[in-house]
């Protein structure tokens, strides 16, 4: 077999391994393809996927960006820069980004990450045109645009829409804890409390979907004391997806308190999400717990050294520096 053509056999073996997330294989074929074509673009941007892929977010960031500088007119760069600026929820980057890609090579996978940012911007009529136009086609989709259909306040749409998407794919994960959300949000408070308590007492695992839609009733229903209870009681128990997802409602809700202790013990799992850590230091300070985040801030930051930044401006918001920002 000539080079020209192991190079090509390589590429294609390292894209369906990465589609599969077969991350192992991927790696081997990766270095494989290396020695054979190591500064070449295709090379480059593989590894730049395989990075995303494997969740090397901070290697990704750093590679995008020289590549950028290297290739300025690639499409798929351009593409990946933005996949690393949308999870670092840098959500106008990752938008120029996408469009400067979509003008470069059309592509429909863009298009979709475009409508996930246009999302995350608040851009609704724009998102919702994108995902509504790609979905006949690519029925993933469904996903994402049901996300925004409940941001937009239209859940029954949502849930129609997971529904099409259930009666093609009926045992996909992401779409039943979505309409599980979806239809517990949808149920009158007497009839969610008492579905939570039978499965509790049948010692079934509650869903983290059906948990929140929970705390969030007794909420807003003026039995914050029953939520605190149930919180402070189960929260242990709950893995870090969970207390950060009620963490957030209890946030929304102003139970500062609560949100706070959910935050904490979610925190090794977040510690390099900037949203997270916004509202986390949000809740310490309306709370006046600034010494209790402070310590946890503290247990973690040899692992992640941008804490203790963090934690300078958090003391000095404490002693009341204007400087320091505000909340």
């Amino acid at each position: 077999m000539s080079r020209r053509a192991l190079v090509k056999v390589l590429q294609n073996n390292l894209r369906r391994a990465l589609r599969s997330a077969a991350l192992e294989e991927a790696k081997a074929l990766l270095e494989r393809l290396r020695e054979e074509d190591a500064l070449a673009l295709e090379t480059r941007g593989l590894e730049l996927e395989y990075l995303i892929t494997a969740g090397a977010w901070a290697d990704a960031a750093s590679l995008a960006e020289q590549l950028l500088q290297l290739f300025p007119a690639s499409a798929r760069v351009h593409y990946l820069r933005g996949r690393v600026c949308y999870h670092e929820k840098k959500y106008l980057q990752a938008k120029s980004h996408f469009e400067q890609s979509q003008r470069l090579y059309p592509h429909w996978r863009t298009r979709h990450w475009l409508g996930k940012t246009h999302t995350q911007l608040g851009n609704y009529t724009q998102a919702e045109a994108l995902l509504s136009d790609l979905l006949p086609g690519h029925p993933r989709v469904a996903l994402d645009l049901a996300w925004l259909l409940d941001r937009l306040g239209a859940p029954e749409r949502a849930l129609t829409v997971l529904e099409r998407f259930l009666a093609e794919h009926p045992g996909d994960a992401q779409a039943l804890r979505q309409q599980l959300r979806l239809k517990s949000q949808g149920l009158a408070p007497d009839e969610l409390v008492a579905e939570v308590k039978l499965l509790m007492d049948l010692g079934e695992t509650v869903p983290t979907e059906m948990l929140a839609a929970y705390v969030q009733r007794l909420f807003e229903t003026g039995q914050g004391a029953l939520a605190r209870g149930f919180i402070q009681e189960r929260h242990a128990q709950w893995d870090a997806p969970t207390q950060a997802s009620i963490a957030w409602i209890c946030h929304r809700l102003q139970a500062y308190d609560v949100a706070l202790r959910l935050f904490i013990a979610a925190l090794p799992e977040r510690a390099h999400d900037y949203k997270y850590l916004s509202a986390l230091e949000s809740a310490a300070l309306r709370c006046q717990r600034i010494e209790q985040l402070l310590a946890a801030y503290e247990s973690l930051a040899p692992q992640n050294k941008r804490l203790y930044g963090r934690m300078k401006s958090l003391s000095r918001r404490q002693a009341g520096d204007p400087s320091a920002g505000r909340i």
